[in-house]
């Protein structure tokens, strides 16, 4: 059946969709950031402020599209970091306003607000510059008003617009001749793509939970050039000015002769600004005199651009995974893992992680047991390692996965502890669903040979199918509450097994928001993770 109508609560789930595919890619969007400025930080800032931006729409969960839609605008203005999310937040803006009468909207009103989406950011920017961000978002405007004409349903309409925000990304380093030369696409773009294709991939009738993306550079091969040099304004400056005195262009004009890249979004009595220039603290001085700055930021560019791109320095740490299939395996690269030992029907030896450990060049590396019988064998390895080896006695993949996630927005001057690490992972709780192996009794339950089961924290769950076993798996883990349930299939299920379990879980749980991924372990059916 058709989807012919876009309402708040579909508004509020894209944005955790798309948030959640930044925060997924947030670091191949770094590594591909060369406009304006070869800083590295496009990713982490366009996720902060997509972050941001969600944190206001649960506020206002399943209330009308107008509401939920200015909310995650207002939320994203106060959380916009750097040029890319300064701008993505004024696209949320421009949307939000199209809509701001609407409870829901149709395909037409779908493109329509997307072009005012567009015409909101390049008015936020002194000097438009096409092959970025702002290229691609208008490929996909133009693209939702000519398909809207036809298509009806807004499922389809969202594979289209992806489709032409995706084939727009690809133009850009024609359009740009700083992208063509280091060989990267535009990062902002690509992280507005990541954005649509999370949405995209969240959708009932979804055939892949796997991006077509990334386009991922390699740092060891300096696909960076020496060239892109950060100029005098070197100082990333950002403000938000309260109670404010002066209105969006007057403040704009008085900025303007402090540097570059100039953005200044918002209306009195609260305007953002970002900044690039050489004397934040005359900058910051000049805008205080008409209202009071808040959530100050100042980044020096050269210095990120030296340390992460030009002078390639070994990286102050790593990390090892240990995974049952190549699923897993495939999403721990994708989160930064600098290393996977796959264990299918035997955990590794200690031979086998302290190879994966000395690969490293990594000054320290990070151990992710994911595994209780894994624990004992790596701690062995953090004796004899050649590199300091911290051990993090993970308790399941899931667990790993979040901790890993952890370690990738660590600073290098504040590396994370193990216990640090087990604190961010205790945030999910986990379950498995799988069939007996033989007859057994837990906790007075009787399993025979063959029969579904779960098990959630050690307890035994009996259930007539596979997918029943799910089903009281997730309500163990407390899924009638809301948050994050992500399925993990295993290599026996197919991926329709998993979409139609999916499917099962997003009618019997209205306030979950669910996603599978192929695990390929080979123990148990589904692994089973809930994050709030």
């Amino acid at each position: 059946m058709d989807v012919t109508a876009l309402d708040g609560r579909a508004f509020g789930k894209f944005v955790a969709a798309g948030t959640y595919f930044l925060r997924k890619y947030r670091t191949v969007l770094d590594d591909l950031n060369v406009f304006p400025v070869p800083d590295g930080d496009t990713g982490s800032n366009m996720y902060l402020t997509a972050r941001a931006a969600l944190a206001e729409c649960a506020k206002v969960r399943g209330e009308p599209l107008n509401k939920v839609a200015a909310a995650a605008a207002a939320g994203s203005l106060l959380g916009a970091r750097g040029n890319s999310g300064v701008i993505f937040s004024q696209m949320l803006r421009g949307f939000a306003h199209n809509v701001r009468h609407r409870p829901w909207v149709d395909s037409l009103d779908i493109a329509l607000a997307l072009e005012e989406a567009v015409a909101s950011a390049r008015q936020a920017l002194v000097k438009p510059v096409e092959g970025t961000i702002l290229s691609v978002a208008a490929a996909a405007a133009a693209a939702a008003f000519v398909l809207s004409k036809d298509e009806h349903d807004v499922l389809r309409l969202a594979n289209g617009i992806v489709r032409a925000a995706a084939e727009a990304l690809e133009r850009t380093p024609d359009q740009l001749p700083v992208l063509k030369e280091a060989g990267v696409v535009d990062s902002g773009g690509a992280g507005l793509v990541y954005f649509l294709e999370g949405i995209l991939r969240f959708l009932p009738d979804a055939k892949s939970r796997a991006t077509a993306f990334p386009r991922r550079p390699s740092r060891r091969k300096r696909a960076f050039a020496a060239a892109h040099v950060v100029t005098a304004n070197k100082f990333c400056t950002e403000f938000v000015l309260e109670d404010a005195t002066i209105e969006n262009h007057p403040l704009r004009d008085l900025l303007g002769e402090f540097g570059d890249s100039l953005l200044v979004v918002g209306a009195a009595p609260t305007l953002k600004v970002h900044l690039h220039t050489a004397d934040p603290e005359a900058a910051k001085a000049a805008a205080a005199r008409h209202g009071r700055l808040t959530r100050e930021k100042v980044e020096d560019m050269e210095r990120q651009h030296r340390l992460t791109l030009v002078e390639a320095p070994v990286a102050a740490f790593s990390s090892v995974m240990v995974v049952p299939g190549e699923g897993f395996a495939a999403i721990a690269r994708e989160l930064g893992a600098g290393a996977v030992v796959l264990a299918f029907d035997a955990n590794p030896s200690v031979r086998e992680l302290l190879l994966a450990a000395n690969s490293s060049m990594a000054e320290r590396v990070y151990l992710l047991a994911n595994d209780p019988n894994v624990a004992l064998a790596a701690a062995q390895v953090a004796a004899i390692a050649e590199r300091e080896t911290i051990v993090v006695p993970t308790r399941d993949v899931p667990s790993g996965l979040a901790a890993l996630l952890e370690l990738s927005s660590a600073e290098e001057d504040r590396l994370p502890t193990a216990a640090g690490l087990l604190a961010a992972a205790g945030r999910l709780r986990t379950a498995t669903v799988f069939f007996a192996g033989k007859d057994s009794q837990l906790g007075g339950i009787a399993l025979r040979r063959g029969s579904p089961a779960a098990s959630v924290n050690g307890e035994l769950l009996r259930a007539d199918s596979i997918p029943l076993a799910v089903l009281e798996a997730a309500l163990c883990l407390g899924a009638t509450a809301g948050g994050l349930l992500t399925i993990y299939y295993g290599a026996a299920q197919k991926e329709k097994d998993a979409r139609s379990v999916a499917d099962m879980l997003r009618e019997q749980f209205p306030a979950l928001e669910v996603e599978y991924y192929y695990g390929g372990q080979r123990s148990v059916e589904f692994v089973i993770s809930l994050e709030r």
